[in-house]
């Protein structure tokens, strides 16, 4: 426990005779002890020492009173007047000062030198540290083993509960939602002491508990370790988005087969055969923060993985989420973490596709959407200009049959023409005289194949970009390896 003026008052051997009321009641530990014999001491007090003096320098009323009262608004723990040197008591104002200053006064007589005083208040400060330090160790050696143990955030805090007294102890998220607490159910007062949680320097949480000061350290102690606890599960979590997202990488870079992608997808928990979103968000900053850092705290203070496939591929993450879900929570769910990390996050979801091809329109598609800006953008009609204008990697061959998917059933279902046609049209610099003259078809008929096609893709033919992104979707089918 602290040194106290009450005990030293106790001490029989120190001979100290407690001179005001405050003796009894003073509740300030006694930090060190300063002698003085100065005509202003208090520039060169900290708070909370045990000041000794003769009263060796000569005051008036007036200036003993003004002393006390900056004493007591220091305030320090007591003041220790010696007496049979230079005043064979203490001096009455010096005792009504304190009085009604608040402070606790007490006489030490000249038998009793102020280095024997000096010695034993030593001597308790430094075994009461000794016994922090010793307590310090087992606390922390008990806390390492508990880590270790794998118990999580509850295990851990049930631990630290013991030790602070068996005082209510909580992770708190920097949002004020609590992430665990012990006792369950128990409340944190507002005057809570609070030790921050970092994972690479970063504040992710707080531990909180309402404890003395003898404590603090315990609690900080505590913090680092509930830090590793989070990145470890963290650290878990990474290892499996880093995993999903290089499959994903391979399927959309064809660096395996759609039926291999197919087939590793499905090993991931994918449900690539069912219609998917993707909901894809670009984080700006160094590459390696999403794996580094955590998204959201909660999950990890839980021990939970992730609710939906999650791949991170550099500093992008990708959900696949099945069409049957809440895409757009998801969505604003995934922009809220992501904004801890870069608050002017984009998030786009793309239009739910099945299979390999549906997942790299999809990828391609959530990209051009998120980079409209800040918040959550679904994915509007595919542009291949747009999609360019981003810097996004095309993957032309699925675009141009998702751009072109009406036509081509229609040509399949009539036995018709329209992608000849289409394709005459464009190689004719759009002249409808020349492409008629080509197909050698009457004007009118080419006109009534221009309106269907116009019809089925969605597309103005007398549009620029829309001609463009037309003739990127022809070259690319022209081509067997999807390239234009």
């Amino acid at each position: 426990m602290p040194v106290s003026v009450a005990d030293l008052v106790e001490v029989r051997s120190l001979r100290l005779v407690p001179k005001t009321s405050h003796c009894g009641t003073a509740v300030r530990p006694i930090s060190w002890v300063s002698t003085t014999e100065l005509p202003d001491p208090v520039p060169f007090l900290r708070g909370d020492e045990l000041v000794l003096t003769t009263g060796l320098y000569e005051r008036t009323d007036e200036q003993w009173w003004e002393l006390v009262d900056r004493l007591a608004r220091l305030p320090i723990a007591a003041l220790c007047f010696g007496t049979g040197l230079v005043h064979r008591t203490v001096p009455d104002v010096v005792v009504r000062a304190a009085e009604q200053c608040g402070l606790a006064l007490v006489e030490s007589p000249r038998e009793v030198p102020f280095i024997q005083v000096s010695h034993w208040v030593a001597d308790r400060i430094f075994a009461e540290q000794y016994d922090a330090v010793r307590a310090n160790v087992a606390v922390q050696d008990e806390l390492v083993r508990a880590l270790l143990a794998g118990n999580g955030l509850n295990g851990l805090l049930s631990r630290l509960y013991v030790h602070l007294g068996r005082t209510p102890v909580a992770v708190v998220g920097m949002d004020g939602v609590v992430l665990a607490r012990f006792p369950q159910r128990a409340a944190l007062p507002d005057s809570a002491v609070r030790r921050p949680v970092a994972i690479d320097q970063v504040p992710v949480a707080q531990v909180c508990a309402d404890i003395p000061a003898h404590f603090e350290s315990v609690l900080s102690f505590a913090a680092n370790i509930l830090g590793l606890e989070i990145a470890r599960h963290q650290a878990v979590l990474t290892g499996r988005r880093e995993l999903l997202g290089q499959v994903v990488e391979d399927v959309l870079e064809h660096v395996i087969s759609d039926r291999e992608g197919r087939a590793r997808l499905a090993r991931a928990h994918v449900p690539i055969g069912e219609p998917n979103h993707v909901v894809l968000a670009v984080v700006a900053g160094p590459a390696d923060r999403l794996r580094r850092l955590p998204w959201a705290v909660g999950q990890l203070a839980e021990r939970r993985d992730d609710h939906q496939p999650t791949a991170v591929i550099d500093n992008t993450a990708v959900l696949i989420v099945p069409a049957t879900a809440d895409v757009e929570r998801i969505a604003a769910e995934l922009r809220d973490r992501l904004a801890v990390l870069d608050p002017q996050v984009g998030v786009g979801v793309s239009t739910a596709r099945p299979g390999v091809p549906g997942l790299r329109i999809g990828y391609a598609e959530a990209r051009q959407a998120g980079a409209q800006g800040p918040g959550v953008h679904s994915a509007g009609p595919l542009s291949v200009t747009g999609l360019l204008a981003a810097g996004v990697d095309l993957p032309l061959k699925e675009l141009a049959e998702t751009t072109l998917a009406r036509l081509l059933r229609y040509d399949a279902e009539h036995d018709g023409e329209l992608l000849t046609t289409l394709r005459a049209y464009l190689d004719h610099d759009c002249s409808p005289s020349v492409t008629a003259s080509a197909l050698t078809v009457h004007r009118n008929s080419l006109r009534y194949r221009l309106r269907l096609i116009e019809q089925l893709t969605g597309r103005d033919l007398a549009r620029l970009t829309d001609r463009i992104e037309l003739w990127f979707a022809v070259a690319a089918l022209s081509r067997g390896d999807g390239e234009p």
